[in-house]
C-alpha cells in the first residue's frame, strides 16, 4: 500500500529524483506529525498519514483511492459547496515546488459516526509535487485552526465587548458632561437672574476664578482680570477694606463661612453695596502658606444696594430722630430757661422802677427826684429793648419781619454807636478803640442794622471786666468788576468762647453756661444773625477759648 510513496523524491535525492539508500519514504510520511494528503492529478487520495486520519476520525479505507471532493462530506450542503470552491482555488494549474497557502474555512465534522456535527475551522497548504515518471502529485497538509479561531472569534468578542463598554463608558460620560453643562448653564442663568457672583480665591496665587455676574457687581467687564491685590488695592471704597480682609482671613482658617458687607464705586462713580460670603471648600486641604489656613476659599456676592439704602436711610431717619428729639428736649429746656431768664431780666428793672416811684411819692427831696427819674428812665428803657427784642424774635420766627434797603454807611452808623455808648462802656473801666472805620456803604435797613451793632456791642461790654472793645469797619475786594464786601468787626478782651460752643451762640434761646458768658434772654446774637440774613450776609464768631477774648464779624455786600 506504500508503493505510491515509493516513487516520491526524498529530500537529499530531489535534484536527481533516486530515493536516498536506506530511507523509507512511506516510513517517514506516516510519521509526520502534520496531516497529510496526497492527491494525484485527478484528485483522487493517493495517500494519508496517521496524523490526518486522526484529524478526521476516519481509517484509511474511507479516505484512498477516492476523490477528494467525496470524503468527508459531513458538513451542510452550504458548507459542502463552500469546500468544494475553497479545493478548486487551492488545486489549480501550478508549477512542481509551488506552495500555495488556502484561506481558512469552516467545515463542520461529526463527533463519531453518529453524533452532532461540531464546528471546525480548516486550513491547507497545497504543495504541488512531481515524481520521476513525470506524474503529478498534490501535497495537502491539512491544520485544524478550530482552537486558533475561537481563539480570535472570542478575542473578537472580548474586544468587541470592550470597544461596546468603552463606547458605552464613552457615551455615559458624554452624557454626563451633557447633563453637567446643562446644570452649570442653568446655574449660570439662576446666578445672572437672581444677580448672584460666584467666585473662587486660589490663596496661593492671589487669583480669582469666577462668573462674569461678580465681576458686574464690581463694575467691571467680562474679560476683566481680578486678583486679590485689586480687589482691596482698587475696587473696594478705602473705608472697607479692612472689615473684607479681616473676614477673608477668617474664612481661611474657620470652618464656618463667614459674612461681609462693603461698597465699591464703579467707573462712572455709581456707589453700590455688595453682600459677600465666603468660606473654605468642603475636603479641602489646609495647605496654605500658615499651617491649617485653607488652599483656596469659595464664595457667593449679592448685589444688596437698595436693602442697604434702605438700612441707611432707616439709619440716618432713626439718627435724624433722635437729634429732632434731642433738639426738642433742648429746646424745651431752652424755653424754660428763657422763661425763667424773661421772668428775672424783667422782674429787675420792675422793681427798680417800682421802688424808686414808691420813694417819689415819699419824698420831696429834688435831688432824690431827680436821681429816681434817671433810674426810672434808665430801667424803662431797659424794658423796652427786651420788649422789642422779643417782638422781632416773633416777627422773625413767623416769617413776617419786614425790612426796608435804602443806602446806609456802615462805617458812620457804627461809629454813632460807638459814641453812644462810649460813656457805659468807659463807667465799667473798659476802654473803647473806634479808629478804623471806612466808609461803606451798603443797602440796608438802617434800624435793623443799628439793631445788629448795638447787640454786638452790648453782648461784648457784657462779657468784658477790663480790657477793650475794639469796632472797626473795613472795605473788602472782590473779583473785577464787582463791588466787595464791607466787614464790621467787634473785638473784645472778656472771657472768650469754648470751641464747642462757638457755632451755637448764635442758636435761638441758647446760652453758653458752659463758656463762662454772663446770662440773658438768648435772643441778641439770633436776632443779629437772622436781621444780617435777611440782608444777604453772614456774621460770624471767632475765639481762641476761654479767657482768650472774642471778635465777631459781619459781613453785607456793598452798594456801587
Amino acid at each position: 500500500m506504500y508503493e505510491p510513496l515509493s516513487d516520491l523524491p526524498a529530500s537529499g535525492a530531489a535534484a536527481s529524483g533516486e530515493p536516498a539508500p536506506g530511507v523509507d519514504v512511506g516510513e517517514i510520511f506516516e510519521a509526520l506529525p502534520d496531516a497529510w494528503l496526497v492527491l494525484d492529478a485527478d484528485m483522487q487520495v493517493v495517500a494519508a498519514n496517521r496524523a490526518y486520519l486522526a484529524l478526521v476520525s476516519s481509517d484509511r479505507a474511507a479516505v484512498v483511492g477516492r476523490s477528494i471532493y467525496e470524503i468527508n462530506q459531513a458538513g451542510s450542503a452550504a458548507q459542502r459547496e463552500a469546500r468544494r470552491l475553497w479545493l478548486d482555488t487551492m488545486l489549480g494549474d501550478g508549477v512542481p515546488g509551488e506552495s500555495r497557502l488556502g484561506p481558512p474555512i469552516r467545515y463542520d465534522l461529526a463527533d463519531g459516526d453518529a453524533g452532532p456535527l461540531v464546528p471546525r475551522y480548516w486550513q491547507a497548504r497545497v504543495t504541488l509535487m512531481g515524481t520521476g515518471r513525470g506524474e503529478r502529485l498534490y501535497g495537502l497538509c491539512v491544520h485544524d485552526i478550530t482552537e486558533r479561531m475561537e481563539d480570535e472569534a472570542r478575542e473578537q468578542r472580548e474586544r468587541a465587548k470592550l470597544r461596546s463598554q468603552a463606547r458605552l463608558r464613552q457615551v455615559l460620560m458624554e452624557e454626563a458632561n451633557e447633563q453637567l453643562r446643562l446644570q452649570q448653564e442653568q446655574l449660570q442663568h439662576a446666578l445672572a437672574f437672581a444677580r448672584v457672583g460666584a467666585w473662587e480665591l486660589q490663596t496661593q496665587t492671589g487669583m480669582f476664578t469666577c462668573n462674569d455676574q461678580f465681576k458686574m457687581l464690581l463694575g467691571l467687564p467680562a474679560a476683566a482680570t481680578i486678583t486679590e491685590s485689586r480687589l482691596f488695592g482698587e475696587l473696594i471704597d478705602v473705608e472697607y477694606r479692612e472689615r473684607v480682609r479681616y473676614a477673608f482671613d477668617a474664612a481661611r482658617f474657620a470652618d464656618a463661612p463667614v459674612e461681609v458687607d462693603f461698597r465699591v464705586t464703579w467707573p462712572n462713580r455709581e456707589r453700590r453695596w455688595v453682600l459677600l460670603r465666603a468660606a473654605r471648600p468642603r475636603g479641602g486641604d489646609a495647605s496654605g502658606a500658615d499651617a491649617g489656613s485653607a488652599s483656596s476659599i469659595i464664595g457667593l456676592a449679592l448685589d444688596i444696594s437698595m436693602r442697604k439704602e434702605s438700612e441707611l436711610e432707616h439709619q440716618a431717619a432713626a439718627v435724624a430722630e433722635r437729634a429732632a428729639r434731642e433738639r426738642s428736649e433742648e429746646a424745651t429746656r431752652a424755653m424754660d430757661h428763657f422763661v425763667a431768664a424773661v421772668s428775672h431780666e424783667l422782674r429787675s428793672p420792675l422793681g427798680a422802677i417800682q421802688s424808686w416811684a414808691t420813694l417819689l411819692q415819699r419824698s420831696g427831696d429834688l435831688a432824690h427826684m431827680a436821681r429816681a427819674g434817671t433810674v426810672i428812665e434808665r430801667n424803662a428803657r431797659q424794658l423796652a429793648l427786651m420788649v422789642d427784642d422779643l417782638l422781632d424774635s416773633g416777627a422773625i420766627a413767623t416769617g413776617k419781619l419786614s425790612i426796608e434797603l435804602a443806602p446806609v454807611d456802615l462805617g458812620a452808623l457804627a461809629g454813632n454807636i460807638a459814641e453812644d455808648m462810649r460813656m457805659r462802656i468807659e463807667e465799667k473801666g473798659v476802654r473803647l478803640v473806634a479808629d478804623e472805620l471806612d466808609s461803606c456803604i451798603v443797602m440796608a435797613d438802617e434800624k435793623r442794622l443799628r439793631q445788629v451793632i448795638w447787640n454786638l456791642m452790648t453782648n461784648a461790654l457784657k462779657f468784658s471786666e477790663a480790657g477793650e472793645i475794639v469796632v472797626s469797619v473795613r472795605a473788602t475786594r472782590a473779583a473785577s468788576g464787582q463791588a466787595g464786601a464791607a466787614q464790621l468787626s467787634v473785638r473784645d478782651s472778656g472771657r472768650g468762647i469754648a470751641p464747642d460752643v462757638l457755632e451755637r451762640i448764635f442758636e435761638r434761646f441758647y446760652q453758653a453756661n458752659g463758656s463762662g458768658r454772663a446770662s440773658g434772654l438768648g435772643l441778641g446774637l439770633w436776632l443779629a444773625r437772622s436781621i444780617v440774613r435777611l440782608h444777604g450776609g453772614s456774621i460770624w464768631a471767632e475765639s481762641a477759648g476761654e479767657g482768650q477774648g472774642a471778635t465777631f464779624h459781619v459781613s453785607l455786600p456793598r452798594y456801587r
